[in-house]
């Protein structure tokens, strides 16, 4: 998985301060013919849960029908993610990594701060297993 395009996005974004035809043109370069989806998922938003005392972040996206957990650069819990990045290979990331990774950049996203315990509930409310 190429974590450095991620993160080019997310440098981008950053130094950009806003979605323009070059961070656009940017996304559908390494992402092609999938911009459109990649802005459905900053609109409808970015979630970054903040879990004290343990200082364990999680981040979420809303999906059509569902919530997909995020770990920035690494890991999504959409199915696009588990058949086109881990089983065909087809990709190296889903819109929803991306969609992160500019939402970072802009430092636009909802963020909860929550309790430990509160972990186990978001873990059952998205449905996952670990």
């Amino acid at each position: 998985m190429s974590k450095d395009l991620l993160f080019d996005i997310y440098l981008k974004a950053k130094n950009k301060s806003a979605i323009d035809d070059e961070l656009i043109s940017l996304i559908d370069s390494i992402f092609p013919g999938k911009v459109e989806k990649v802005l459905e998922v900053i609109k409808k938003g970015i979630t970054k849960y903040y879990y004290k005392p343990s200082n364990r972040v999680v981040w979420v996206a809303l999906g059509k029908n569902c919530e997909h957990m995020i770990y920035p650069r690494l890991y999504c819990s959409c199915q696009d993610f588990y058949k086109n990045v881990v089983i065909a290979r087809a990709r190296n990331f889903c819109k929803h990594l991306v969609a992160q990774a500019i939402c970072e950049g802009l430092n636009d996203f909802n963020e909860l701060e929550l309790e430990n315990e509160d972990f186990d509930t978001l873990v059952e409310d998205l449905n996952l297993k670990f």
